[in-house]
């Protein structure tokens, strides 16, 4: 075993004095992981491979001088993108290595902070299955600098509501990041506990899917009471895990891994609980499965155009995650996918004539997912960190080198509460959070953390 610690900087430097840090993977602390050279192109004496089991990690231990750095970490995929974990002095980030072939390759990991001494770096299993060449640690300026979008949306016959929503969204931006919640129940958990409503009150309109309906009665009052919500000074996001049109399994099955799967008809939304083929349906607008993708957005529309009669405007955040693959509308791919928001956004606006409407993309990594400037308003990501006060500075910063002055930036689905103070911390300045369903109770989110966060002067409630 290699010595595991490391004098990174002399601790007599000044902070302006920082050095970069570089960890050699091969010597750190190895736990269920092995060095190897087999694969060429790394640097030092090797790698570390073997990524498996639970508990796989290493770790390294330094001295230096506390501040913010970026973290990069060089790699290598031959299997395809993985997910990573890495944690510094306890607290953890997260995010992809994209796909390096039989080469290696280097990841920005966005921004770190370390302290002023002793510090532990350990990069943990994660996905799996990936070689750790090392870790670099850069000296960070963090910048607050974010251009603000145009006042302009998309659809250049937008109310006059969806456009003064958009005007707040932006007047705030960069200033302070709207606080929001999925679910009247943990809306109003979290006004009795903190004392704070959040800004933006969430629902989905999963129940009106006519495949859904076949099976059981459609909420009567989802709509009007997001309607009452907004009367009462929320803003309304409205999501649609969209049941198939149709094709659903409705059944529970062994996958080839021997798993059971539960495709019943209420997870109709799910790749794995329906054969619907999108790429074929849109193929072919005389085919009675394009016919029933209309039928859809049409019954969908039926509850949008409640909103617009209600001069209520709305973060219209349809198809999230395609990209993931889970769902049916992702499951063919970006160029189906991207054919179906177009249709989606055209039947809306134009046919049905529904134009209080922001539109959120649920952005990933793959740039051939995004619809196009002309259909989006607001680049949402959803993320569920294993760690709440993960920054999300990597992503916050490849999104905004593409997006800055383009688009705004937004949480749009969080397992838990983000720690928006320390986010702004490292630069990540986010125009919203909403937090799905579930996720901001105990023990997950302590009532304190909750309350801190809530009770934040860069956080702006209800």
């Amino acid at each position: 075993m290699l010595a595991s610690f490391f004098a990174c900087a002399s601790v007599a430097l000044t902070a302006s004095q920082r050095h970069s840090i570089h960890l050699e993977a091969e010597a750190g602390q190895l736990r269920d992981t092995t060095i190897a050279t087999l694969q060429k192109g790394y640097s030092g004496a090797g790698y570390v491979t073997g990524f498996v089991k639970p508990d796989a990690a290493v770790t390294f231990t330094c001295q230096t001088i506390g501040g913010i750095y970026e973290i990069r970490i060089g790699y290598a995929t031959p299997s395809g993108p993985k997910g990573y974990a890495v944690k510094i002095n306890g607290s953890e980030i997260s995010g992809m290595l994209p796909f390096s072939g039989e080469r290696f390759g280097v990841v920005n990991a966005g921004k770190v902070e370390l302290t002023a001494g002793r510090n532990v770096i350990e990069v943990e299993r994660g996905w799996g299955y990936f070689d750790l060449d090392y870790v670099e640690l850069i000296p960070a300026v963090v910048s607050h600098a974010l251009r603000r979008p145009a006042a302009r949306l998309v659809d250049n016959k937008a109310t006059p509501e969806a456009r003064e929503l958009l005007g707040r969204l932006i007047g705030s931006y960069g200033q302070s990041t709207l606080s929001g919640q999925y679910g009247a129940d943990d809306s109003n958990y979290i006004a009795r506990e903190t004392g704070r409503t959040p800004a933006i009150f969430g629902d989905d309109f999963m129940d009106f899917s006519p495949s859904r309906i076949e099976h059981n009665p459609a909420p009567r009052d989802l709509t009007e009471r997001a309607i009452a919500r907004s009367r009462a000074g929320q803003i309304v996001t409205m999501s649609w895990h969209w049941n198939a049109p149709t094709d659903l399994l409705n059944k529970k099955y062994k996958d080839s891994n021997g798993n059971e799967v539960d495709a019943s008809w209420y997870k109709g939304f799910y790749t794995n609980a329906s054969t619907f083929d999108l790429a074929k349906a849109l193929d072919d607008p005389n085919s009675e499965r394009y016919r029933l993708l209309l039928r859809d957005i049409d019954a969908i529309s039926v509850q949008l155009k409640k909103f617009s009669d209600a001069r209520v405007p709305i973060l219209w955040r349809p198809l999230h995650e395609a990209e993931g693959g889970w769902f049916w509308w992702g499951a063919k791919g970006p160029g189906p996918f991207v054919k179906l928001w177009r249709l989606m956004y055209d039947r809306l606006t134009r046919v049905h004539g529904i134009h209080n409407l922001i539109w959120v993309f649920t952005v990933g990594a793959d740039p051939n997912w995004y619809p196009g400037d002309a259909y989006v308003d607001v680049l949402g990501v959803d993320a569920y960190p294993g760690d709440h006060s993960d920054p999300l500075s990597s992503t916050w910063e490849s999104l905004k080198d593409k997006f800055d002055g383009k688009k705004l930036l937004a949480i749009s689905e969080f397992g838990g509460v983000p720690d928006v103070s320390r986010m702004r911390r490292f630069g990540v300045e986010w125009a919203y959070f909403v937090s799905w369903n579930g996720t901001v109770r105990p023990p997950g989110t302590p009532v304190e953390a909750l309350t801190r966060i809530y009770r934040d002067a860069s956080v702006s409630n209800r």
